[in-house]
């Protein structure tokens, strides 16, 4: 399977997005090394869908390092005129173990912006990108 079919599946059957096929034409993906966020991964689908990754160790980082993921995802949306952003967390065990308290953080962060998403999945769903 081809690596642009790969991002498609997982955008369009995991995250959910109703993106057009035409947008994944172009997809930029950074591996994020020095950065004061825990997002690992940077992905940008047609100028117009940005998607950070964290793989997420435990529910312990999540008061401290979600806002810091989101708040770096919103600022760089804007920056590039992205229209949305989806920050996902990886999880190795169940997602089910941090999902509310991670959509609690979620929630007070985003308050109206409706162009921000939470994903949390487990880790499982980014194998193979």
């Amino acid at each position: 399977m081809s690596r642009q079919l790969r991002f498609k599946e997982f955008v369009q059957n995991v995250l959910g997005c109703t993106c057009p096929d035409k947008v994944f034409e172009q997809i930029d993906d950074r591996r994020v090394v020095h950065s004061n966020s825990p997002h690992h991964r940077s992905i940008t689908i047609g100028g117009r869908l940005l998607v950070y990754i964290w793989n997420v160790r435990g529910a312990d980082s999540l008061k401290e390092d979600l806002p810091v993921m989101l708040e770096a995802g919103k600022k760089e949306r804007d920056e590039r005129g992205l229209s949305r952003f989806r920050a996902v967390l990886a999880v190795e065990n169940s997602p089910h173990d941090i999902e509310a308290q991670a959509r609690s953080f979620f929630t007070r962060y985003a308050g109206k912006d409706d162009r921000i998403h939470l994903h949390v999945v487990p880790a499982a769903d980014i194998k193979g990108l």
